[in-house]
C-alpha cells in the first residue's frame, strides 16, 4: 500500500500540468503515487501527463473518453488509489516541497482523519506570496476544527476564503468508511460539500497555520468562473440544510448566515453591475424586487469608504 495518493483533476491544462506534477513528484516524502485524471482535455495535457508517466512509474495517468466535470473525475481517482492518506492538487497548483511530510507526520501523530494547511495566495506566474487563505490563523498555529469553526467559516464575507478553498490530507480509510463521495451534480462547490460531509462525520479535524500549498489565481479558473459560483454555493448550503439530518441547531444557524451572506453578495453584484452599466430602470427594478439588497450595498460602500480611511 502506498503511503500518499495525490489526486490531480486535469482539463484543458498544458500550460501547468507538468508544474503540479512535478511539485507532487519532488515531495521529500517518495512513497506517494500521483493519480492525474484527465477530464477529456482538447489540447496538449495528455501528452504532458503521458510523457510524466513514462520518466515516473508513480504517475499514473487516467484518460476519461468524455468530460464528466471534477467532482466525477475525483471519484474516478478514488476508485483507484491505493494510498493510506490522500490530497488533491489541482493542475494550476503547487505543493511546497516538504508538505506532504509534514501533513503525514502531524496525522499519523495525533490519529487525524483529516489534516488541512493554510494556503499562499499568489497570482499565475508569479512567485510573491499575496496573502494566507485564513490570515487569522498565524504560521505555527494549530487548530482543531470543530463544527462551529467549520460552519462559522464556510463563508466569511466578500473577498475572503472559506473552507471550501482547502486542499485537505484525508485519511482514505476514514473517508471509504463513511461513504463519502463528491456529488457530481455540481462543477463548483464540489470540495466544500465533501469537506462538509466530513465534519459532519466527526472527522478528528486539524488546521495547520502554516502555508504549505501555493494556491495561484487565475482569471479563467473555472472557481472564478462568474457570478453562478455565490448562488451555486448558496444552493449546496440550502440543500445541506434542507437534507442532512446530522446538522445540530447550532450547524444551521451558521449555515444559515453563511447562505444568507453568499446570496446578499450576489445581489450586491448584480446592483453593481447595474449601477456601472447606468441602468438606472434595472437598477431600480432590482431593488424593488429585492430591498435588503440596497441595504447590504450602502453597508459595503461604508465599509469599502472605512477601510481607505
Amino acid at each position: 500500500m502506498t503511503k500518499v495518493s495525490v489526486i490531480i483533476p486535469c482539463f484543458n491544462a498544458e500550460d501547468f500540468v507538468g508544474e503540479a506534477i512535478e511539485s507532487a513528484l519532488k515531495q521529500t516524502i517518495s512513497d506517494l503515487e500521483v493519480i492525474v485524471v484527465d477530464d477529456a482535455s482538447t489540447d496538449g495535457s495528455r501528452g504532458i501527463i503521458s510523457a510524466k508517466a513514462k520518466e515516473d512509474s508513480r504517475v499514473v495517468p487516467i484518460f476519461l473518453e468524455r468530460n464528466v466535470g471534477p467532482a466525477a473525475a475525483r471519484n474516478v481517482a478514488w476508485t483507484r488509489l491505493t494510498g493510506t492518506w490522500v490530497t488533491l492538487l489541482d493542475a494550476d497548483d503547487l505543493f511546497l516541497p516538504d508538505r506532504l511530510e509534514r501533513l503525514v507526520s502531524f496525522a499519523e501523530t495525533q490519529s487525524a482523519d483529516v489534516v488541512a494547511d493554510n494556503l499562499s495566495i499568489r497570482h499565475f506566474g508569479d512567485d510573491t506570496h499575496l496573502a494566507a487563505a485564513f490570515p487569522q490563523i498565524t504560521t505555527d498555529e494549530i487548530l482543531r476544527v470543530d463544527r462551529a469553526f467549520f460552519f462559522q467559516n464556510v463563508w466569511t464575507g466578500p473577498q475572503k476564503y472559506g473552507m471550501g478553498i482547502l486542499k485537505p490530507l484525508f485519511r482514505a480509510k476514514f473517508v471509504k468508511e463513511h461513504f463519502i463521495s463528491y456529488d457530481e451534480r455540481y462543477r463548483i462547490g464540489e470540495d466544500m460539500l465533501f469537506y462538509m460531509s466530513s465534519i459532519l462525520s466527526d472527522a478528528k479535524y486539524f488546521l495547520l497555520g502554516d502555508c504549505l500549498y501555493v494556491y495561484r489565481k487565475r482569471a479563467e479558473s473555472i472557481s472564478n468562473a462568474g457570478e453562478h459560483i455565490f448562488t451555486t454555493l448558496a444552493a449546496i448550503c440550502g440543500e445541506v440544510l434542507s437534507t442532512d439530518q446530522r446538522l445540530t441547531s447550532e450547524d444551521r444557524k451558521h449555515l444559515t448566515a453563511g447562505r444568507r451572506g453568499m446570496l446578499q453578495y450576489f445581489h450586491w453584484r448584480q446592483l453593481r453591475t447595474l449601477r456601472r452599466q447606468g441602468d438606472k430602470i434595472g437598477f431600480l427594478s432590482y431593488i424593488i424586487k429585492r430591498p435588503s439588497s440596497l441595504f447590504f450595498m450602502i453597508r459595503m460602500s461604508l465599509a469599502w469608504r472605512l477601510n481607505r480611511g
